[in-house]
């Protein structure tokens, strides 16, 4: 009987609606300490990937909705220049609901710097102011 395949070692139970089931003898020992720490440390590595991406996703918001907030500002600051036919100074400031815009002028270039949770940006804008002959040629 020793000398028997393991498929014929099996116990074989009969059910009472007369089908049989037929049970293994399973002789494995050992624990799922292993198999539990596997699991862990690749569930944790893959929340830890996950997390990091949508810190990074966030920021990347965060910093171009600032950037576009200060050009922004640096586009509504021109054109009010561009409307207002007065000289502008060589250096200013205008405050905006979200933020602060320095500038400076010389001739040809407005340097703005423009001050959003403590952060800068700065902008280099070509500017040249219409003289009283170009405004008689648009007309």
């Amino acid at each position: 009987m020793s000398s028997l395949p393991q498929f014929l070692k099996m116990k074989k139970n009969i059910l009472p609606n007369g089908k049989s089931v037929v049970k293994a003898k399973n002789n494995y020992k050992g624990g799922i300490l292993l198999t539990t720490i596997l699991f862990l440390f690749l569930f944790s590595s893959l929340f830890t990937l996950v997390l990091e991406e949508f810190k990074l996703t966030q920021q990347f918001t965060q910093k171009s909705k600032e950037y576009y907030i200060a050009k922004t500002m640096v586009s509504i600051f021109i054109s009010e220049i561009k409307q207002s036919k007065k000289m502008i100074d060589k250096e200013g400031y205008q405050d905006f609901s979200s933020g602060r815009l320095t500038y400076e002028y010389d001739q040809k270039t407005i340097i703005c710097t423009i001050f959003i949770n403590q952060k800068s940006y700065t902008f280099h804008e070509f500017y040249q102011p219409k003289q009283e002959s170009d405004e008689l040629k648009d007309k």
